[in-house]
């Protein structure tokens, strides 16, 4: 690992895991919330998880716990869900993902505003917000997170989704 706050696979995780997010998000019935789900890597193996439980809360805490039940058994773990963060006008919609790989101390946490369709019509608002990451390394984290996205089969569709 570089002397940077996270290696450049788990930011393209990360990505390719935010581009899942939204792709789901983006084909979901109003009043529908993304079932949490985790992707492991282990080698050149990917795998999604998903949470289901009888509350979103419960769901959430699983995804949570898979990372210290699998984190012996993959290379890279990211826990995709949808959260809410303090906006202008209240609360906004957000997809978290919390992104990990074997020699980090925690997850780094990547979010991304977006408006579900029943507010008018699925869109990504404004940019990735990434947690704790120092201003040195934006420019390095945002090319991998989109080289991430890249890689996902609905990642073309990233920009269509973008309403700034």
């Amino acid at each position: 690992m570089s002397d940077c706050f996270a290696p450049d696979d788990v930011i393209r995780h990360a990505g390719l895991v935010m581009a899942h997010a939204a792709n789901i998000a983006s084909v979901l019935n109003i009043g529908e919330l993304i079932c949490p789900f985790a992707v492991v890597t282990k080698g050149d193996s990917r795998q999604s998880i998903e949470f289901e439980a009888p509350t979103q809360d419960e769901a959430i805490s699983e995804g949570w716990a898979s990372l210290e039940k699998y984190k012996e058994h993959f290379d890279l773990w990211a826990f995709a869900r949808e959260g809410l963060v303090r906006g202008s006008d209240g609360k906004d919609d957000v997809l978290v993902v919390a992104t990990w790989a074997h020699g980090m101390a925690n997850p780094v946490v990547f979010t991304h505003r977006f408006l579900p369709k029943g507010r008018g019509g699925f869109a990504l608002l404004g940019p990735m917000m990434v947690q704790d990451c120092p201003p040195t390394e934006l420019d390095r984290v945002a090319t991998c997170f989109m080289q991430g996205i890249d890689e996902h089969p609905q990642g073309h569709l990233w920009q269509s989704w973008r309403r700034v």
